[in-house]
């Protein structure tokens, strides 16, 4: 997708089965169930989609996936053995992981940073060695020391090893990453859980990560049993809503099965997303 000056495609790594009821935290199965079928198992798929940003001398990755530290009976359990891992992807651009100038992270949840580490021997290293790796200072913190209702959640292996690139970036607080490119925060998902926002001069692009992972979430009585603090989720969602329903703004979801850009519409009071095929 052509912004302006930017190149903005979505990337995604595979669809990981879930379960329904903590993709849709609070809704009985009945209800769930009409729009997003279950698999024997009670479990539905989601996309792992990530974004990559080119253009005026910047290659820019927001989140990069679960990468393959997991042991492969898990990745089988999770319906991510035959994935593409954001190094794939990068070298169908004709990039290597030392082209990449930039690496945000929207949180520290390990199936959107676990893609930046992987295992060299006995040692897990940093991918993304000359990246300039940007984070929020509070999330950080609270994925080194999480409690007990995150710890499933949050992998120190997966993000610690950036600390030795000398690249890291703690920001507190919203702020211009690049020109035009912004994070902002959110929380709801976690404390110090953000968005990214693209402002460029042919369109605008929101990525809302978590706070709004699919489609299928824009209704407020949905949202995932991983968010920290629902009521914060559900007012960020509405900000977010309000501001994608101008005309030049498109959305990429973190969790949508296809890896597609939408329109925000609002039809009989309701917000509706609708895929978009504009190159």
């Amino acid at each position: 997708m052509k912004t302006g000056k930017y190149q903005v495609d979505i990337l995604q790594e595979g669809r990981m089965l879930v379960d329904g009821g903590t993709a849709f935290a609070g809704l009985p199965r009945s209800e769930w169930e009409a729009f997003a079928m279950p698999d024997a198992r009670n479990r539905i798929q989601l996309g792992i989609n990530f974004l990559l940003i080119r253009g005026d001398g910047l290659n820019m990755l927001v989140d990069t996936g679960t990468g393959r530290k997991i042991r492969p009976e898990r990745l089988k359990m999770m319906g991510l053995e035959n994935s593409t891992t954001v190094t794939g992807h990068l070298k169908n651009f004709g990039l290597s992981p030392d082209d990449i100038t930039h690496v945000v992270f929207t949180h520290l949840h390990f199936d959107h940073c676990g893609g930046s580490t992987e295992i060299n021997g006995d040692e897990t290293t940093a991918i993304f060695r000359r990246a300039a790796i940007f984070i929020q200072r509070d999330e950080w913190s609270a994925a080194c020391r999480p409690d007990d209702f995150s710890r499933s959640s949050y992998h120190v292996h997966d993000f610690l090893p950036l600390f030795e690139t000398g690249n890291l970036h703690f920001i507190s607080g919203d702020c211009e990453i690049a020109d035009g490119i912004s994070v902002e925060v959110s929380g709801g998902h976690t404390a110090a859980h953000q968005i990214v926002r693209i402002k460029d001069s042919m369109r605008n692009i929101i990525y809302p990560a978590d706070i709004c992972p699919t489609p299928l979430h824009l209704n407020p009585k949905r949202h995932e049993a991983f968010d920290l603090y629902p009521i914060e989720t559900l007012q960020a969602r509405n900000t977010l809503l309000r501001r994608a329903m101008r005309p030049d703004t498109l959305v990429a979801f973190s969790h949508a099965q296809d890896a597609v850009f939408y329109r925000i519409a609002l039809q009989d009071n309701l917000y509706k997303a609708v895929a978009t095929d504009e190159c």
